[in-house]
């Protein structure tokens, strides 16, 4: 594939757009994380909803004509460490407009100050809620990167205790592994610009402190993934954490469910991140909200 300005501009923009991490401080991060994306606007009079799921804080992004009566719930990425739902708000705002559903965004605890598992159990107590609010077959989840392991974690304990799942789960970039064991580790290393097998090394140590990296709800690629909703795997050919998301896609279809994974031609880290400028990242939304569509009958 042809590397088009675009995509050379949002890979720039992901090298360029955080301070030295050997000397900012976890605030200085998560405010140039925030930054980066907080540069592509909502469109006129759409207005984020702050709101309380569960007990976590969250926002409610509804794009124009998008129903207020089904949800998405995305977690968002940022390595378990940085990111918010405000960060986030212009991808939820084109995944709303895609799949013509409300999108929740939750601003859950983030690490090193709330090590593993407080993340996932605020994933668990958001997708819990929603589902007793809207009935399971109004709401999907899904996430990116970190947000996507932090999903499909929440999904399977949600499962594990019972409880009714959402329809559908959407994951972009999803990091499903902490022991950095995939194949495409190696094999895109020092050539994707976002993640490295150093970069995992370091989210798990400040998210886990210390814990088992194949605990299921940290990695949940060692999970059984039997009874998962029917899933969307979204990832660039040349990312680091493309074999997560394969591994886990034959895991779910092994163990009887429905599976799949988009892989788009060498694209960034969250190519959706940056549909302002990128093409594909529309691309993408489309694809993910045709998929939500048809699993709620919409």
């Amino acid at each position: 594939m042809a590397r088009t300005e675009a995509l050379v501009r949002a890979e720039k923009m992901w090298v360029e757009g955080f301070p030295d991490p050997a000397t900012a401080t976890v605030d200085d991060l998560r405010d140039a994380y925030d930054r980066l994306f907080l540069q592509f606007p909502l469109p006129e009079g759409i207005e984020p909803v702050e709101a309380e799921v569960g007990g976590v804080p969250v926002l409610f992004v509804t794009a124009e004509g998008a129903a207020q009566d089904k949800v998405l719930v995305w977690f968002h990425g940022g390595g378990y460490i940085m990111g918010s739902a405000r960060g986030f708000q212009e991808l939820g705002h084109n995944l709303s407009r895609a799949s013509g559903v409300t999108v929740v965004l939750p601003d859950y605890r983030r690490a090193p100050e709330n090590p593993f598992p407080a993340a996932v159990n605020d994933g668990i107590a958001v997708i819990s809620a929603l589902v007793s609010q809207y009935g399971a077959g109004n709401v999907t989840a899904g996430g990116d990167s970190a947000g996507g392991g932090l999903g499909l974690a929440a999904l399977l304990a949600v499962r594990d205790k019972g409880e009714s799942l959402p329809a559908a789960a959407v994951f972009i970039s999803a990091l499903l592994d902490l022991t950095a064991s995939g194949d495409s580790i190696d094999e895109f290393d020092g050539k994707d610009v976002a993640v490295s097998r150093g970069s995992i090394g370091n989210v798990g140590d400040a998210y886990l402190q210390g814990h088992n990296p194949k605990d299921p709800l940290a990695s949940p690629l060692f999970a059984d993934l039997h009874d998962v909703p029917p899933t969307l795997f979204l990832v660039g050919s040349g990312e680091v954490l493309l074999d997560d998301s394969r591994r886990a896609a034959a895991a779910i279809v092994e163990n009887g469910g429905a599976a799949s994974v988009s892989t788009y031609d060498d694209m960034v880290h969250v190519w959706p991140l940056f549909s302002s400028i990128l093409p594909e990242g529309i691309q993408a939304a489309d694809e993910a909200g045709a998929f939500i569509r048809k699993q709620l009958g919409l």
